[in-house]
């Protein structure tokens, strides 16, 4: 499947994507005294942004963010996709390329309820958001991303649930390596593109602590784009979300990828 025009990358499924009944309301400017500001426009603010782990920082980047000037010629702009929503930046594999509503993994019961263990309660401008509630903003049938297969589905006592395959913007990932990739993107013709191979979220790692998931870009904080690409978290507070592996999860259609990639120039250069 070659990837989409370059407005069409952020804009596929656009409507399946789309979350009217929960869509994020415009971040404060500062949070309780106990919870971390939230990052709009350009700022930059250690305390919201995950740092990476000091063994593994040759190998993590940092996912750019809708708004960035590299991700807007290529459609990641809350006004070309006119709704405000994750930050989502949908992975490329090379069997069926980009996607994160057609292309999905099914999580299972067991994977669910860690989902729920990962979160925490939280106070959020002064309304109380507990997991479930955390669980019931980030678990629906569509506009999120997790997916129930029927409307009547509910998390709480689903089987399986479908997880969309994508990075969210600000967060890091861990990179094994890069590789030319040739595919179609937008209006050029067929050429190579640099990509880089995404190490993902394994079974074992459920036992580890989150903090090092953070680290190593293996979960990643569910940062919304609000209007005007603003940044910060959700409505709801902070929510976490593993990049989970197809290597320990199924996906879906008859074709199986193994590796999931990005663009390199979707990807924060290193400092010098």
């Amino acid at each position: 499947m070659s990837p989409k025009k370059p407005k069409d990358i952020a804009k596929t499924d656009k409507k399946k994507f789309k979350n009217k009944k929960n869509k994020p309301v415009k971040p404060n400017k500062q949070n309780k005294a106990n919870e971390p500001a939230k990052l709009m426009g350009g700022q930059v603010n250690a305390s919201l942004l995950i740092q990476p782990s000091p063994a593994l920082e040759a190998k993590l980047f940092r996912v750019r963010r809708w708004g960035d000037p590299v991700m807007l010629k290529v459609g990641f702009d809350v006004e070309q996709v006119d709704t405000s929503n994750f930050q989502a930046v949908r992975f490329y594999n090379k069997e069926t390329g980009f996607g994160a509503v057609t292309n999905f993994v099914r999580i299972l019961r067991e994977d669910i309820d860690n989902l729920h263990a990962m979160q925490f309660d939280q106070d959020v401008d002064g309304k109380f958001c507990t997991r479930d509630i955390k669980m019931n903003w980030l678990c629906q049938h569509r506009g999120t991303i997790y997916m129930t297969d029927h409307k009547s589905d509910e998390w709480q006592t689903a089987p399986q649930i479908r997880w969309g395959t994508l990075a969210l913007g600000g967060n890091l990932v861990q990179v094994d390596g890069f590789e030319e990739i040739k595919f179609k993107m937008g209006s050029e013709g067929k050429r190579a593109h640099k990509m880089a191979r995404i190490v993902c979220f394994r079974k074992t790692d459920w036992e580890r602590p989150l903090d090092e998931l953070l680290a190593e870009g293996l979960v990643h904080r569910c940062y919304c784009a609000y209007k005007n690409n603003q940044f910060g978290d959700s409505p709801k507070g902070i929510v976490y979300s593993p990049v989970f592996s197809p290597l320990d999860w199924d996906f879906a259609g008859a074709d199986k990828p193994t590796t999931y990639y990005l663009p390199a120039e979707w990807l924060e250069p290193k400092q010098e």
